[in-house]
């Protein structure tokens, strides 16, 4: 039945997938993708784009989201503090092997029905990271390329110049089983914000850094501008300007800005839970209210 996609054996478990669940991250195994085709895509266009379902998915009915931003290294302060587990290589330093990289169920899914807008722009293919034992579950069924931590990181480096915004669950936990390289247009998370009128603000939660332009360096290339998937960077005179705001910390901005003018620095704005079951445990609470 895992084999046929019907259900999924993640660790030392074997499960049903929820409808939801099928629709989303049930696309990633070509079994359940061949079983769901076309037709699985426009369910999920219309149960969760059209009918709304995509607030409940990304977050609690108060406002906990289920995943966070994590940037990278080299678009933050040198002077700001740095935790691994806020970090995409500090998150592939630490975190079980396998690590593996499948193909994006996002972009997939968005080319099924013909409207993916980056289609000249990012990979679908090798441009999703497994780890633990999500990895073990794609190695099993010969669906993935597994990485050295040194490949994993280099990939990191190659979509983070790209221009990709990487996320993982919310919780602090080394042992994390995902990170995803996203775009603005296609993700299931991000388009809570960057794409549908009814905003969900809580899509994801930010990071806890903000960008800041050092106005002195800054020669008004519009790079950062160009890049900035949040719409949170702006031109003004000649130099750019950062709405706090509307910034998420992912340092997508920073990291090709040809002076160093712009960088993330650090401050405490989203909670991040210890574990897992923490997480969880929250979401269910909030959601039975």
């Amino acid at each position: 039945m895992a084999d046929k996609g019907i259900i999924q054996d993640i660790g030392v478990y074997s499960y049903f997938l929820t409808v939801a669940h099928l629709f989303n991250i049930g696309i990633k195994y070509s079994k359940a993708m061949e079983r769901l085709g076309n037709r699985g895509a426009e369910l999920y266009q219309q149960f969760f784009i059209k009918e709304k379902y995509y607030k409940r998915y990304e977050s609690s009915d108060a406002g906990t989201p289920l995943t966070r931003i994590i940037p990278l290294n080299k678009s933050i302060d040198p002077e700001s503090q740095i935790s691994n587990v806020e970090e995409i290589h500090g998150i592939i330093e630490g975190c079980q092997e396998p690590i593996v990289v499948t193909d994006c169920l996002c972009r997939n899914r968005k080319d099924l029905l013909g409207d993916r807008g980056c289609k000249d722009k990012y990979p679908i293919e090798e441009s999703c990271f497994q780890l633990g034992p999500f990895g073990h579950y794609f190695v099993k069924r010969g669906e993935c390329k597994v990485l050295s931590r040194e490949e994993a990181h280099q990939v990191v480096d190659k979509f983070a110049k790209l221009g990709l915004v990487f996320t993982t669950e919310n919780v602090k936990v080394a042992n994390h089983i995902l990170v995803c390289c996203c775009c603005e247009c296609c993700c299931a998370f991000l388009r809570g914000i960057t794409r549908f009128e009814d905003k969900n603000e809580n899509c994801v939660a930010k990071s806890n850094y903000i960008a800041k332009v050092d106005k002195d360096l800054c020669e008004g290339c519009g790079v950062c501008e160009s890049r900035y998937v949040f719409n949170a960077v702006a031109l003004e005179n000649q130099v750019s300007s950062v709405d706090p705001a509307k910034c998420y910390g992912c340092g997508v901005c920073a990291v090709t800005c040809p002076t160093g003018a712009i960088k993330i620095h650090r401050e405490e704005r989203s909670k991040i839970f210890d574990a897992h079951k923490e997480l969880t445990e929250t979401i269910y609470k909030e959601n039975r209210i």
